[in-house]
């Protein structure tokens, strides 16, 4: 009898742990490239639909190769935390989860061939019903074991409860320094919300990136309907620095900081100009969008002409750095700072590189330092970090009272900093 009861203990154990997965925007398959998750027909804009209202999110991807797979997509409804909540999916969504994706074309006139796959949600099958996260989960139709991606989007309510908030230079660290401070306020005047500082959940995110991202923070002050978040600490980020600008929707017709676009078969190759270092010493001002990006092709009568270069990324250093790794990050990353994205030292010319096939466009990035042991990345040592830089940071407002199942997401609100 022992045995069994080993066993039915592990089942439990391994149900345990696969109810407390996290999800994230991520690519399993390494022949898919290119997710994408946006408001339908705003590839700027993210992946945000107000509940109940007709809008649509729209996530896309390329399989690199001009015969398809057969692929289905699931929705799942996820806590603050990105973990699976405890609603049923009768409670969550309208239609049915399991559901094959049925719109994709093959590329043409490209020198790199590829598939696209898009699903717009809600649609005809599916439709998201209550608020909060929510993950795409594509698999392989015959084999749903075999998870090829999952892309995040959020559904948000229109409640009462409303942000507002600036940003200022004048921090702990002294005043118009490298850091910014992030000063808001939460009124919940004309809201359910009984218990608000125990109830409502945060997540603060500066220019999208993971990786300095603030939870759990606390209000500094409560007045009667009213958390404001002043002169706190954990809302001090570094300013960092305009982000750099590439644009290689043509290959003679292109902008920003590049180099040269070459043919080298069977691929286009997009030299960008190597960081220059006196760039640390002041800041500049340059209008980017803050880490994003834009997919599209110059002279193309169709979507599918868009090919994809080798972009070459380089970053001069006259040793590498021991205590450290760069990364070039921004939106088309995710900002996740991984293998993918590392950049690795030449000792011959002197200089990090890093070589990404990215699909044509224009694109914002950066190079951030992550040093060993740390989860946080600088900007500070890699391109400097000025209190004028524009960001965006991004608030949003969780409410989980006491009992509730999941957690629901009350406003999203953006406040830009001195642009």
């Amino acid at each position: 009898m022992l045995r069994p009861i080993v066993a039915l203990f592990f089942s439990f154990s391994m149900l345990g742990l696969g109810a407390q997965q996290k999800y994230e925007n991520r690519i399993y398959a390494p022949n898919i490239k290119t997710l994408q998750a946006t408001l339908l027909n705003d590839e700027l804009s993210d992946p945000i639909i107000r509940l109940g209202s007709e809008d649509a999110i729209e996530i896309s991807f390329d399989l690199m190769s001009k015969a398809p797979n057969d692929y289905s997509y699931s929705l799942v409804h996820c806590n603050a935390d990105w973990t699976p909540s405890q609603l049923l999916e009768m409670e969550y969504m309208k239609g049915f989860n399991d559901n094959t994706i049925d719109d994709y074309d093959p590329s043409f006139n490209t020198t790199f061939d590829y598939t696209h796959y898009f699903v717009q949600i809600p649609n005809e099958k599916v439709a998201p019903i209550v608020s909060g996260n929510y993950i795409l989960k594509v698999y392989e139709t015959d084999a749903p074991e075999k998870t090829v991606l999952t892309a995040q989007f959020m559904v948000v309510e229109s409640s009462a409860l409303s942000v507002t908030g600036r940003v200022a230079s004048n921090t702990s660290r002294g005043v118009n320094t490298a850091y910014q401070l992030l000063n808001f306020s939460i009124n919940t005047e004309n809201t359910s919300v009984a218990d608000p500082t125990n109830d409502l959940k945060l997540l603060i995110r500066q220019n999208g990136r993971r990786d300095n991202e603030v939870r759990d923070v606390k209000p500094t002050y409560i007045k009667v309907n009213e958390l404001i978040y002043e002169d706190n600490r954990q809302l001090e980020f570094e300013g960092g620095t305009e982000f750099q600008r590439i644009d290689f929707s043509h290959i003679r017709n292109y902008s920003g900081r590049i180099e040269r676009i070459s043919f080298h078969h069977p691929y286009y190759n997009v030299e960008v100009m190597p960081f220059e270092p006196q760039r640390l010493k002041e800041y500049k001002y340059d209008k980017d969008v803050n880490g994003r990006y834009k997919v599209h092709g110059q002279d193309i009568w169709t979507d599918l002409e868009i090919d994809y270069s080798i972009v070459h990324f380089t970053y001069p250093c006259e040793e590498p750095w021991l205590d450290g790794a760069i990364y070039v990050a921004g939106y088309f990353n995710d900002n996740v700072l991984n293998g993918r994205n590392q950049m690795t030292y030449n000792f011959e010319r002197k200089q990090y590189e890093l070589d990404i096939p990215l699909k044509n466009g224009g694109y914002n990035y950066q190079y951030l330092f992550l040093p060993y042991g740390k989860s946080e990345a600088t900007a500070m040592r890699t391109m400097g970090s000025y209190w004028e830089t524009g960001n965006e940071y991004a608030i949003y407002v969780y409410y989980s009272p006491n009992g509730a199942r999941y957690d629901r997401l009350l406003n999203v609100t953006k406040i830009n900093s001195f642009k």
